[in-house]
């Protein structure tokens, strides 16, 4: 109640700001991103918040500074903010001059894994997915029309500690072997790992301070700085105010 009557809203962010409550944890992320990050963090009891960055199209996430280490911990866990992939829609956006027969294959591959991969990546259960293509060539002397490099994929996933084989192996080779021409399941090989586990700790209440949400352990260092910092700015005003006081009686005797 003393910090409230304190300091306004406005006073607690700029304090926040100032003495270095919140720690910026990522940048650049767009809303999506960020609010994945946010989600995933208050789940598992580390209060978290976005704000636009500098470009005002951007997103940055903010936690407590007595959070960031083991919200860093937790995002890696789980993946977080998922790498951008690289469709169709991205690779073919900016197309080349004159693109060569090599560079465009080229393109098409990249394009195709990117969204097989983020196809793989809506699996709940998966954290991050690899895809790796080799599309078939064709062999212009075979006579019984018999590619001279067979199509073949090689898929990795990494899931949750936990929850293992969050899709089964024969359903990723038949969703690999669908999205590329020329491909049989058999060829595609799947390989699945676990992601690190998230620290362990008992889960605290969030609770809202100003523009944050944070444990009760943590609302209470900062509510000791914010006062702090309130009362150093209100000795710093009243001898301002005593200084200028004193400065308009010495001009008042000379005059």
């Amino acid at each position: 109640m003393i910090f409230r009557h304190i300091c306004t809203r406005q006073q607690w962010i700029a304090l926040v700001l100032v003495f270095g409550c919140s720690a910026p944890i990522e940048h650049g992320l767009d809303e999506a991103a960020a609010n994945e990050v946010v989600t995933s963090l208050e789940r598992a009891g580390v209060g978290a918040a976005k704000a636009h960055d500098e470009s005002g199209d951007r997103f940055i996430v903010s936690v407590s500074k007595a959070d960031a280490v083991r919200a860093l911990e937790i995002m890696h866990s789980l993946g977080l903010p998922r790498s951008q992939r690289s469709g169709f829609g991205e690779i073919y956006k900016q197309p080349s001059l004159v693109p060569t027969p090599t560079e465009e294959r080229a393109r098409y591959v990249e394009a195709l894994a990117g969204e097989i991969e983020r196809t793989l990546e809506t699996v709940d259960g998966v954290v991050r997915a690899r895809v790796h293509l080799v599309l078939p060539e064709a062999d212009p002397l075979a006579s019984d029309g018999k590619p001279r490099i067979a199509a073949q994929a090689a898929v990795l996933l990494k899931t949750r500690v936990g929850r293992p084989g969050p899709i089964p192996e024969p359903d990723v080779q038949k969703l690999v072997a669908g999205s590329v021409p020329g491909l049989i399941q058999t060829a595609v090989a799947v390989v699945v790992t676990g992601a690190p586990d998230a620290p362990v700790v008992q889960a605290e209440r969030l609770v809202a301070l100003g523009p944050l949400r944070m444990t009760a352990s943590s609302r209470n260092l900062v509510l000791a700085v914010g006062v702090l910092a309130c009362l150093l700015l209100t000795l710093l005003a009243s001898l301002l105010l005593l200084l200028a006081r004193r400065l308009a009686a010495a001009q008042h005797q000379s005059s």
